[in-house]
């Protein structure tokens, strides 16, 4: 860990508001609680490290040999437990405690020590060397810190937490060369237009959603963007993509520089864009997955929706998937749909589990030629490209823009996920019930597995022997097992 990098510990908000809840559960009066998650780490980049939870657990109250209001024992049988079955290959441990009373609590002469202990027992008895990031809250998890030590229990560096949607900051006082631009909406705050700037917007699919959803949240503040899209401009474009000219299609552009061509003309200076000509499946566009604040896909296939719901969840950053259709009723009558989808970041359903995307048509879009004209011929697929129109294409790409204002600022809650569709000629906008899309047994999404409040009735002690999971650099005669359960 080089002192210069910058690590966070991003839990979603409500992965972060569950756990707390059961910390908070887990004890009685002002007693002192732990909880456990199991972090994977990413490499943002070459200065920024980021850990999101894989899976975390909160010890029931009788899982504890001691706890009250100076200090915790946990039970050694449920220690072994928890590595047993959570420490999966590749994941770093994060503890978190409380303190009593009100406001940022320290860490005490005896965290420290324990801490210590347990960063060297951790890397030393595991194959991949984890890292222990510790935190140290008041006895309302409220307010909190968190640091993380290296592998020898010697040195720790103070890392940032973040419990919200978007790690970005939202300073008040923070005045902008180009405020005038965003002079009506100040009604919004300073703070939420700061937090607008510094987004970056990862965007798969430039064609005729993403190109109208590009201007509108490029001229909402939005100036960080990672564009993806392997296709170039062709003449049928011309009728649904801003700014769209036969030269552009004569010039073969590709439609992620045409779209970088949007955004410069908000922002000859001060934006950053970055285009990516191939597909979200490649790993060039992969590695940018990380390094990006949301993800918003708006492709006319579902391979790729697949593909991109899949990283959102590896990767823990927010989905927003947007999407149009219309086609004829028997008395020759048109329907047309549009669709906004924000599924719930860290689980509970997916675009999968949800039926939002259809896995058949993703499995024949990523077959090889000859498959897919079997499949054609079998009438699986249509062999066209589907109906589109600019101002369909334009509510759906306006409400997206909204709905990601809104998850930006604050005013709209999507902790559940949100499925909105728009049905025209009648008007109607339908929102779908989120309850029915869970699905804990989703093959993709599902959490039963990954969040638990354990109980000391569900294990045995005769189930977990020490010798499980001590390795060899390691005598038994070195440590004391409480050094590992106390704090």
């Amino acid at each position: 860990m080089k002192k210069s990098t910058a690590i966070s510990l991003h839990i979603p908000p409500k992965m972060w508001s569950e756990f707390r809840e059961s910390m908070l559960k887990s004890r009685m009066f002002n007693e002192e609680v732990i909880g456990f998650l199991f972090c994977q780490r990413h490499q943002v980049s070459k200065s920024k490290i980021r850990y999101i939870p894989k899976t975390w657990v909160v010890p029931a109250s009788d899982c504890y040999e001691h706890q009250s209001t100076s200090g915790l024992v946990l039970k050694q049988h449920f220690h072994s437990y928890l590595l047993e079955n959570h420490l999966q290959v590749g994941l770093d441990v994060v503890h978190i405690h409380t303190h009593t009373g009100q406001g940022i609590p320290d860490f005490s002469h005896t965290d420290d020590r324990y801490e210590s202990e347990y960063a060297r027992f951790i890397s030393s008895n595991f194959p991949k060397k984890p890292y222990l990031i510790s935190g140290v809250f008041d006895e309302n998890l409220q307010s909190g810190q968190f640091r993380i030590w290296d592998r020898k229990g010697q040195k720790f560096e103070y890392l940032n937490f973040c419990n919200s949607l978007f790690e970005v900051s939202k300073f008040e006082d923070v005045i902008n060369h180009d405020d005038s631009i965003f002079a009506r909406q100040k009604i919004f705050g300073k703070g939420n237009q700061k937090a607008l700037n510094q987004l970056k917007v990862l965007l798969i699919g430039c064609g005729g959603i993403g190109s109208i959803f590009a201007e509108l949240l490029g001229r909402l503040g939005v100036k960080n963007w990672v564009l993806v899209d392997p296709d170039r401009l062709e003449t049928t474009n011309l009728n649904r993509m801003p700014s769209a000219t036969q030269e552009m299609v004569e010039q073969q552009w590709h439609k992620v520089h045409y779209v970088k061509h949007l955004i410069k003309k908000i922002y000859s200076e001060g934006s950053s864009v970055k285009t990516i000509v191939t597909t979200v499946e490649s790993e060039l566009a992969k590695q940018e997955i990380a390094t990006c604040d949301l993800i918003v896909v708006a492709t006319d296939n579902h391979f790729s929706r697949k593909t991109a719901q899949e990283l959102a969840l590896q990767y823990m950053r927010p989905l927003v998937c947007l999407g149009t259709h219309i086609d004829m009723k028997s008395d020759n009558t048109p329907r047309m749909y549009c669709r906004v989808t924000v599924p719930p970041l860290g689980g509970a359903w997916c675009l999968m589990c949800g039926n939002i995307i259809n896995l058949q048509r993703a499995a024949l879009e990523s077959a090889p030629l000859a498959i897919n004209q079997i499949a054609a011929n079998a009438g699986y697929l249509e062999g066209v490209n589907d109906p589109a129109v600019f101002w369909l294409n334009s509510i759906c790409a306006s409400t997206g823009v909204g709905v990601i204002h809104g998850m930006v600022s604050g005013f709209l809650n999507v902790d559940s996920g949100i499925d909105w569709i728009y049905e025209f000629p009648d008007g109607n906008w339908r929102k779908t019930n989120t309850e029915y899309l869970q699905n804990d047994d989703c093959y993709f999404c599902g959490m039963g597995s990954l969040e638990e409040v354990v109980e000391d009735s569900d294990f045995e002690d005769s189930d977990f022997e020490d010798s499980d999971f001590l390795g060899s650099d390691v005598e038994d005669s070195d440590f004391d097992n409480s050094d590992f359960f106390v704090w």
